[in-house]
C-alpha cells in the first residue's frame, strides 16, 4: 500500500536534468524499457536486452535529488526510448521533477527560472527482469578512462564484431580477427590491471559499444574478466561499471562461445 505525499505517491526534485538525461541515454543504448523501483534510498533498474546477451544495474541514490519524497516503494514500467526523447527537450540549467499520483501516468516537469513544461509519460507493463545480480567472483579486473576503451573499440569496428580481451598480471591486450585482417593492441600503461595469470574472454564489440556510449569519456571505467575455474568450467561473463556523478552503472555481457 503507497502512503501519499498530499495528491502523490511521490515527488522529487533534480536540480540538475542533464543528470537524469545522460542516465537514459547511457540506458536506452542497451535497454528500450524497464522497470523502474522507486523507494526511500533512490532509483534503480535491472534489466536485461531483448536478446538476453546482457544485464544492466542502474542506480541514483535518494542523495542525488534536492528534494526527495518516497513514502512507499513504488515499480513502474516504463518506455525508455520514450523518456529519452521527453529528455532530449531539456534545456541548459533545468530542473526536473518527477511526480506519480498512481495512475497511469508519470509526471515530468522541467523547471526554468521564465518557464515551466510538463510531460506525460505512460505506465506500461514490462516483462519481468532479473530480480537480483549475478554473484560472481572475478581474478582480474582492468581500469582506464572510458574514452580509452572507447578509442579500442573504435579500432576492433575496422576488423570485426568480436574482440578478444586478455589481462596478464601488468599488462591488458586486445585482439580481433577477421577474413584477412587483424589488430592487436597492448597497454601497459594508461591502465590498472590486477591478474593473478592469463585471464581471457572474447566477446560482442557491438554490445560493448552500447555499453560503453554513454560514458564521459574521463570517467574511470574498469572491466571484470574471470577464468572458468574447476568446479565451472564455463566461461564467465564480463563486468564492466562506470558513474555519471554520483548514477552508477554495472552491465554483464556473456561471452562468446567458439565452437569448432
Amino acid at each position: 500500500m503507497f502512503v501519499r505525499i498530499g495528491d502523490f505517491i511521490f515527488e522529487i526534485t533534480l536540480d540538475d536534468a542533464k543528470l537524469w538525461k545522460k542516465s537514459m541515454d547511457a540506458i536506452v543504448n542497451l535497454v528500450k524499457e524497464g522497470s523502474f523501483e522507486f523507494d526511500k534510498d533512490g532509483i534503480r533498474l535491472m534489466a536485461m536486452d531483448p536478446s538476453q546477451i546482457s544485464m544492466l544495474i542502474f542506480n541514483l541514490p535518494s542523495s542525488a535529488f534536492s528534494s526527495y519524497n518516497v513514502s512507499e516503494k513504488a515499480k513502474l514500467g516504463i518506455n525508455i526510448e520514450e523518456f529519452s526523447k521527453i529528455m532530449g527537450r531539456m534545456r541548459t540549467k533545468e530542473k526536473m521533477v518527477l511526480k506519480y499520483d498512481g495512475s497511469n501516468k508519470l509526471d515530468v516537469t522541467f523547471i526554468a527560472e521564465k518557464s515551466r513544461r510538463s510531460f506525460k509519460i505512460p505506465i506500461i507493463d514490462v516483462t519481468p527482469g532479473p530480480s537480483k545480480a549475478l554473484q560472481i567472483e572475478y581474478n582480474t579486473h582492468v581500469k582506464m578512462k572510458a574514452v580509452i576503451f572507447k578509442e579500442i573499440l573504435k579500432d576492433v569496428a575496422l576488423i570485426s564484431p568480436h574482440v578478444l580481451l586478455v589481462a596478464d598480471v601488468k599488462r591488458f591486450k586486445v585482439e580481433a580477427t577477421g577474413d584477412n585482417s587483424g589488430v592487436e593492441i597492448d597497454y601497459e600503461g594508461d591502465v590498472e590491471v590486477k591478474a593473478d595469470g592469463v585471464t581471457h574472454g572474447l566477446f560482442s564489440r557491438d554490445y560493448l559499444d552500447d555499453m560503453t556510449k554513454g560514458s564521459e569519456d574521463d570517467a574511470e571505467l574498469t572491466i571484470y574478466l574471470g577464468s572458468p575455474t574447476q568446479t565451472d568450467k564455463r566461461p564467465k561473463p564480463l563486468k564492466l561499471e562506470y558513474k555519471i556523478g554520483p548514477a552508477s552503472f554495472i552491465y554483464f555481457l556473456a561471452p562468446r562461445i567458439e565452437t569448432d
